[in-house]
């Protein structure tokens, strides 16, 4: 069973892939109009996930690990800094490309160049990270937390996915 932060974090990313579909069918329709309102959409929640990540789960997995004994079913604090190094890694290549993006489709439109081919590779970078994350990281709140600290996490993220930049602020009421 999967444990509450696991699901939220799995539903996220389910969320984010079904809004890139969307983006880039947008983009093979040359609709730059739609195109940049959903580059715009995906570069933001993709930064609220990070967010969540970077504010309280990696913090949470962190301490929780350095506070274990050597179990083999449970990560060593070696283990989680580095899959968290790698996450982070990653996390800074996505915003970086998404940011160029967005700063081209401000000054070009998003028909200009190679979008759909730099997407494509942020794609599949994210496809990579996302199973990292979702067949190891997501497992770890339940082996390192009891479950009260789960829900406490569980809750803190949350609120981070929930929280839209204000110029989303009309769309999600």
């Amino acid at each position: 069973m999967k444990n509450s932060v696991e699901s939220l974090l799995e539903h996220d990313h389910a969320s984010l892939d079904q809004l890139f579909v969307e983006l880039d069918q947008a983009l093979a329709e040359r609709d730059d109009a739609r195109s940049f309102e959903l580059l715009d959409l995906f570069w933001a929640r993709l930064a609220m996930h990070i967010r969540a990540e970077h504010l309280h789960l990696f913090p949470a997995l962190r301490e929780a690990a350095s506070k274990t004994s050597s179990k083999s079913t449970i990560p060593t604090p070696e283990e989680v800094e580095m899959t968290l190094t790698r996450l982070r890694s990653d996390h800074d290549f996505f915003m970086k490309g998404l940011a160029q993006l967005m700063k081209e489709a401000r000054e070009r439109g998003t028909g200009a160049g190679d979008f759909r081919e730099r997407l494509a590779a942020i794609r599949k970078r994210l496809e990579t990270h996302n199973q990292i994350e979702e067949r190891q990281v997501y497992l770890w709140p339940a082996l390192l937390l009891d479950k009260t600290a789960v829900a406490a996490l569980e809750e803190r993220v949350r609120l981070e996915l929930e929280n839209m930049p204000p110029r989303f602020a009309a769309e999600t009421q």
